[in-house]
């Protein structure tokens, strides 16, 4: 499973995820730290990862649309 942790979540989780052999990206690492959470989404199904987040409530509406 391909992985994409939101600004939510510190990107030190998904650096310690890939040492262990994850395929995992952060938005940090992509550039989208400061992206929405629509913004955010859209880049998880964009590159077929799933979205690992702390804001699931926000997250809830968005999800309806996909």
């Amino acid at each position: 499973m391909k992985l994409y942790v939101d600004a939510d979540i510190t990107p030190k989780l998904a650096r310690a995820l890939r040492a262990r052999g994850y395929d995992v990206l952060s938005a940090y690492d992509v550039g989208n730290a400061d992206a929405s959470d629509v913004e955010q989404m859209a880049y998880a199904v964009a590159q077929g990862r799933a979205l690992l987040t702390c804001n699931a409530g926000d997250f809830t509406a968005i999800l309806e649309d996909y």
